[in-house]
């Protein structure tokens, strides 16, 4: 009789422990949670460059935010193509993303025949990470002392201009600024910022468009100097380098950015939850001291930010990539 009722008062309960047990499930699924395992996030740029270390310096942030590993995958080749073709086939969960260049979206799209995904429909963006911006540098015994007299002097005189790829960040900003001023010099293109720097020194080049980070030991030892910057404000880690608006271009600023970015299809709140824990981070002290030494400006933007960026980008390089008539395999 004892057994029957204790039966019958388990029945009665049933109900209400499923009701419970369900309540469980369900907050154990909701956005909230997440991540709740690893992160992978990939990276076209090879280890040791200043994108992968500020990559791996975010990463090790986000791990001990979200206490998860957050694992960087170096994918380079193909200007891009290969690490945005992995980034494209993962599942649009939130736990494959991908820290992507301005270039990879905004120029080699229009300078290759065709691609295997969409970089507007197959891609959700996250959050702008941060910007770079370029130096103009020449050497220390050079004649050019300012933005002007370089301008000035372009105009009487051919002059050689070294940077990196044609195609490349570098080189279509080379391309806007001489627009813009309505000069034109001969552009030298090089794999590495020692071939360029050394040519700079021993006299074969003018003048050399360069990333602060990969210059910083040269001027150091003196041996250059910055005559210019693209950025709209002085930057903090070459205070005494005038802008370009500065210097007679008014209103103008090129700033190439570095972003993540997910598959599209990506839930709302997981790409929510990730921009706000990299806006976080961004605003350390500690962050914000790595990037200026690697040359960078911290951003965080929100997504939509980015995906305006990316069309407003796209719409001011594709004619110029035509007109270039630069062709990537």
């Amino acid at each position: 009789m004892m057994l029957r009722s204790c039966f019958r008062k388990s029945c009665w309960m049933l109900p209400s422990v499923l009701v419970f047990l369900f309540f469980l499930s369900a907050h154990a699924q909701t956005p909230q949670s997440f991540p709740d395992k690893p992160i992978k996030i990939i990276v076209a740029n090879p280890p040791g460059g200043p994108v992968d270390v500020v990559l791996r310096v975010l990463a090790n942030r986000m791990s001990a935010i979200w206490h998860q590993p957050v694992v960087v995958e170096n994918k380079p080749g193909g200007s891009g193509i290969v690490s945005t073709s992995a980034l494209v086939k993962a599942a649009p969960d939130g736990y494959t993303i991908a820290m992507v260049t301005a270039s990879s979206m905004t120029i080699m799209p229009f300078a290759v025949e065709s691609l295997p995904y969409d970089p507007i429909k197959d891609l959700q963006p996250i959050s702008l990470v941060a910007r770079t911006p370029f130096i103009f540098i020449v050497r220390q015994d050079s004649p050019i002392k300012t933005w002007q007299d370089f301008v000035s002097l372009a105009k009487i005189k051919d002059l050689t201009i070294g940077s990196y790829a044609i195609g490349s960040a570098f080189h279509l900003v080379w391309e806007q600024t001489a627009r813009r001023v309505g000069i034109q010099a001969v552009y030298a293109p090089a794999n590495s910022a020692g071939k360029t720097q050394s040519d700079l020194v021993g006299g074969q080049l003018d003048i050399v468009l360069e990333a602060p980070s990969s210059a910083n030991a040269m001027l150091d030892s003196g041996r250059v100097r910055a005559i210019a910057i693209t950025s709209p404000e002085r930057f903090a880690g070459l205070p005494d380098t005038p802008t370009l608006a500065e210097s007679g271009l008014k209103g103008y600023a090129s700033l190439p950015w570095i972003g993540l970015m997910g598959p599209a299809g990506m839930p709302a709140e997981r790409v929510r939850i990730i921009q706000q824990t990299v806006a976080e981070i961004l605003k350390e002290p500690d962050m914000q001291k790595q990037l200026q030494i690697l040359g960078m400006m911290p951003v965080g933007s929100d997504p939509q930010i980015l995906a305006d960026t990316i069309v407003q980008e796209r719409r001011d390089m594709q004619p110029l990539v035509k007109e270039l008539g630069i062709k990537l395999q």
